[in-house]
């Protein structure tokens, strides 16, 4: 006859079930612990798109900013002064905005700020100047 010992068909379930729970709790630790590693590096890569988008943005208005002082200086008749007093009003937001990452600024409201204020000075020189997003560019193998 056998020598093995008879395990009683409820202990032998019991067992099963608990092995089963075990994997189940192992594989949700595993990929809980990934999910946050490339969670953080996604979100990372994500936050710096958002940020060189919002750079160039902003760079846009600076440029535009120069450009109309420099033509008002070279003919000071074509640029009111009105529009002058906001293009320096748009340059101190432009100096003013943080290059840091600060939880308490709200980037976008001030970069809306910055969008209104342009709004307001292409409408007094009579032009039609928009930042346009252009699409970003995809690597093709």
């Amino acid at each position: 006859m056998s020598t093995e010992p008879v395990i009683p068909h409820s202990q032998d379930l019991e067992s099963l079930v608990y092995l089963e729970t075990m994997f189940q709790e192992c594989g949700y630790d595993d990929g809980f612990r990934d999910g946050e590693r490339s969670g953080e590096l996604e979100g990372r890569i994500f936050g710096c798109e958002k940020a060189f988008e919002l750079g160039r943005e902003i760079g846009f208005y600076e440029g535009a900013i120069k450009t109309w002082k420099h033509l008002a200086e070279s003919h000071p008749d074509l640029i009111s002064s009105k529009a002058l007093r906001h293009m320096e009003r748009l340059q101190e937001q432009i100096d003013t905005f943080p290059n840091d990452n600060d939880p308490d600024t709200d980037l976008l409201a001030v970069r809306d700020k910055m969008k209104n204020k342009m709004r307001v000075i292409t409408s007094l020189l009579g032009v039609q100047q928009k930042f346009l997003q252009a699409p970003v560019p995809q690597m093709n193998y």
